[in-house]
């Protein structure tokens, strides 16, 4: 059965004649086009009730649930000769990786839940900032393999989509409170990840595991890894968190806006018809 595999993913092995550059055809055509269909599709559904909104998230998450399969399939047979100590490092826990879990499992939550509306808002705005940073620096997803790349294209643009739809949808959350959940999700999910990062090589020794490039290890992302070499990993760790809630805030806070800018209008309108 192994070598069944092998021979099937081998074959799907094509590479590029030359890696695609960044804001080259390919990545500024795809992302065009990506970020239009997706704008357009979560517009288009945005008044879509509860259950027809629950069964694009559902779907949203078991086509990447599919994805990842076949991304690791591909590596683990193709490229790293059948080596699970090679393979654990694509163990499906980064930041992009999260909606694989967190769109199934907040389509099944009933529409009043705190934990359905901390998913919704930290897919809204850790995730949808996740995505589009993939676009806008795509070193890691414009790659020799052909396979690969446009999974990597397709992902991050579905985590786009899945953004845009909750903000369109009025779904994800508009206060304070509600990012501070997203907020203590994203928090949590490190730790995962730091716990991952433990975990797994000593199970597995020799494997590199890095998930969210927080530590123990050295993180590979520009700026952290200077941090580290400087610091240690915890300043790392920490520096991660706060830069990317940081970052999330500045997605979330339009949404704030626009609910208090609606929220007195609707106030105003009340007292005015009263009067």
């Amino acid at each position: 059965m192994e070598s069944f595999f092998v021979h099937l993913f081998t074959s799907l092995a094509g590479k590029f004649p030359q890696t695609p550059p960044a804001w080259g055809t390919l990545h500024v055509v795809f992302f065009a086009l990506g970020l239009t269909a997706s704008a357009a599709l979560a517009f288009l559904w945005r008044k879509s009730d509860t259950r027809r909104f629950n069964l694009i998230l559902r779907t949203a998450g078991f086509v990447l649930c599919g994805m990842e399969v076949v991304k690791i399939s591909f590596f683990h047979f193709a490229l790293l000769d059948c080596n699970l100590t090679n393979t654990v490092n694509l163990f499906p826990f980064q930041l992009c990786s999260l909606p694989i879990y967190l769109a199934p499992i907040a389509s099944f939550l009933k529409e009043e839940s705190k934990v359905r509306k901390a998913m919704l808002t930290f897919m809204m705005t850790y995730t949808f900032m996740s995505g589009l940073s993939a676009f806008i620096n795509p070193s890691g997803i414009l790659l020799e393999y052909v396979l690969p790349t446009y999974h990597s294209l397709l992902w991050h643009m579905l985590l786009v989509f899945i953004g845009m739809l909750i903000a369109f949808s009025g779904r994800g959350g508009h206060t304070l409170r509600d990012f501070g959940r997203a907020a203590v999700l994203f928090i949590a999910c490190c730790y995962v990840a730091l716990f991952l990062n433990v975990l797994l090589p000593t199970l597995l020794p020799g494997a590199n595991v890095n998930m969210f490039y927080l530590g123990p290890n050295r993180s590979s992302l520009i700026v952290f890894c200077d941090i580290y070499d400087r610091y240690d990993w915890c300043v790392q760790m920490k520096m991660y968190e706060m830069s990317l809630t940081i970052g999330a805030f500045l997605f979330f806070a339009p949404h704030m806006i626009v609910a208090r800018c609606r929220a007195r209008r609707t106030k105003h309108k009340e007292s005015c018809a009263i009067q």
